[in-house]
Formats: C-alpha cells, structure tokens, sequence
C-alpha cells in the first residue's frame, strides 16, 4: 500500500517536472525567434570626409618700435644782466648733463630735470662784446651731443647795459629756419612791431632769402623791382621770411616790401636797394665781400671762417672804411683774409 502511494507520488512529481520543461522550452524556442526576427540595426551613417583647412600662417611678429631720435640741447631762453650776468635756458634729455660753452671754454654745466628742463647762471659776468655760445649734452654712458642752434650774445659796456642784446641762431645748414630774437636791445624793441627788412641773405645753394620784422599776424607782400617776389605772414613774435620761387638776375635791384591791411590796402612800406652777386665759395669772390642789407661783420666771419668771434680779422684788414665794427652798409667791399687765425682773432676770444 504504501509502496503505491509512493509510486503515485513520484509519478506526480514526474509529470510537474515535464510539464516546466516543456514551458521553459517553449519560452527559450520564443526568445531565440524574437532574436532572429528582429530588424538590423541600421549602420551609422558616412561621416563627411573632411574637407582640408586652409594652412594657417602665423603672423609676422610685430616691428620693433623705431629708435626715439637723440635729444640735443637747444637753447630757450637767454638773458644779459645790467652787471653782464648770463642767465640761460632751455631743454635737453632727461636727465643729461649740459655744458655751456663760448668757443672751446666751458662757462658752466647744469643737470636736466625730470622734464628735461635745465638752467645756468653764470657766476662771473661776461667781458663786453660779441660771442657765440653753443650747448653740449651727456647722458650716463652716452656721447655728447651737440646744439644745433648757437646763441649770439652782445655783451654792452657797464654804462650801456639797454644794450644788451641775445640772439638765437639757426644750424648753418638750416635754410628754412631764422635768426631768433631772445633779448632785443632796450631802444630797439619797441621797433620790434614795426614793418622793417633785417636780412638780406644767401641760403646754401646761393638762393636769395629776405627777412624781417612786422606787427605779429600781418600779412607781407614783397617786390624785386616790379615784380611780384611773394607774400609773407609774420608770425607771433613779429619775424617774417621770404624765400622767392623766382630769384632775381645778377645786378642792382629794388627791393619793395608791403605790409598790407585787413581790406587789402597798403598800410606801411618800406624799400631798399640790394646789389644781387653771383658769389662763388658762399659769399667770396676772389677773397672780397660785398656788404648787403642785413650783414655784420659777425655774420660775415661765421659764414667764411666758420666762427664769429674772429669778425676781428675782417675788421684789421679793412680798418680804412669800417670806424664803427658794429656798424657796416650795404655795398662796402671788404677784403677777406684767407685764414681766419691771427692775433686779432685770438684777441676776441
């Protein structure tokens, strides 16, 4: 009995047995069409092939800024005391150690500020008579450089200090530039407003230049003889300059200058003869000069021997016709030594 029970039993457990088989059969054989069934997967798509990029050029690295041009000392100011105490100013680099001389001899030495501004006060005054000063500037471990500019000092007698007079003069070379007027002589300033012709001169390629002073503003119109020369326009300290496109010929001219008021009409004129000379050697010919309007004798002597001060040469050799050194006229004929070098020169040193 019990031993069928048990039969029973186990054929019971059997057929359960089966039956899960069965069903596990039959979800595997399901799970493995379900994969079969299923659709591909679509392939990703071409990427674009990759168009090629233009090289890149690097830039050009950046040019190194130009070198500032050297600073030279230049002169602002100038000013004779009634004892003949020079006092002097002006600019220079930063920082630069500028030596005032007359000729070779150092006069004094002042250090440039922050702003590249210095002074010097002579502590002795200046003999009477005429010079010529010039600058030199020295940074630490730099050259010196030298002014461009020179200063032309009249030193008056004790008894005459409203004589004084200061005058800035421009590099030989410099044909564009004038003659400055730093101290006027006392008596002469108030002609400083008034129409008048100082120069008559020859730049470096033998060219006539005219020159002058006028009312600050006003305009000029200048003639050599009926011919329009040009217009000038005086400009705030009352300098005019002139520099005819048309030179005039070889021979004695008039020279006519206008000064011309706001409506157009003549206001003030003034004329004076000028003798034009075709001058070989700058103003020499054949070791003679002949005087025009605006020379003196320290002009005539910068420009031969290349130093002012040694005007003393030219007035030994022409002591007949020359009473006043500081006095020449227009259309005297001097005899020039050739070398500027003797004890009249040294003298004036």
């Amino acid at each position: 009995m019990v031993a069928s029970e048990d039969r029973v039993l186990t054929d019971a457990i059997m057929a359960q047995g089966m039956k899960w088989l069965s069903l596990i059969g039959l979800a595997l054989a399901a799970l493995v069409g379900g994969i079969l069934l299923l659709p591909e997967a679509p392939l990703p798509a071409a990427r674009p092939v990759a168009q090629a990029l233009p090289a890149v050029v690097a830039p050009a690295p950046p040019a190194l800024p130009a070198a500032p041009a050297p600073i030279r000392p230049s002169f602002d100011v100038a000013r004779i005391g009634a004892r003949g105490i020079l006092v002097s100013a002006g600019r220079a680099a930063a920082g630069a150690e500028v030596v005032l001389f007359d000729g070779g001899r150092e006069l004094g030495r002042a250090r440039a500020d922050g702003r590249g501004e210095w002074v010097i006060v002579l502590a002795e005054p200046l003999p009477p008579g005429m010079r010529e000063l010039s600058l030199s500037a020295r940074l630490a471990g730099g050259e010196p450089l030298s002014s461009e500019d020179s200063l032309l000092l009249l030193v008056p007698e004790p008894a005459q200090p409203q004589a004084a007079m200061a005058m800035l003069l421009p590099a030989p070379g410099n044909a564009a530039a004038q003659p400055r007027m730093l101290q006027a002589p006392a008596e002469a300033a108030p002609e400083r407003q008034r129409l008048g012709l100082d120069v008559v001169d020859y730049d470096e390629q033998g060219g006539m230049r005219f020159a002058g002073s006028a009312p600050p503003g006003v305009k000029l119109r200048l003639y050599v003889g009926r011919d329009h020369a040009g217009d000038a326009v005086a400009d705030g300290a009352g300098r005019w300059s002139l520099t005819p496109e048309q030179q005039p010929a070889i021979g004695r001219h008039m020279l006519r200058v206008d000064q011309l008021a706001a409506a157009g009409s003549v206001a003030a004129r003034i004329e004076l003869p000028f003798q034009r000379e075709a001058i070989p050697d700058d103003m020499l010919r054949e070791g003679r000069v002949i005087v025009q309007p605006g020379y003196s004798l320290w002009r005539i002597a910068r420009r031969v021997y290349g130093r002012g001060p040694r005007y003393t040469v030219i007035y030994a050799a022409n002591r007949e016709q020359i009473r006043d050194p500081h006095r020449i006229y227009p259309g005297q004929l001097f005899a020039v030594p050739e070398s500027g070098t003797s004890a009249e020169s040294s003298r004036s040193r």
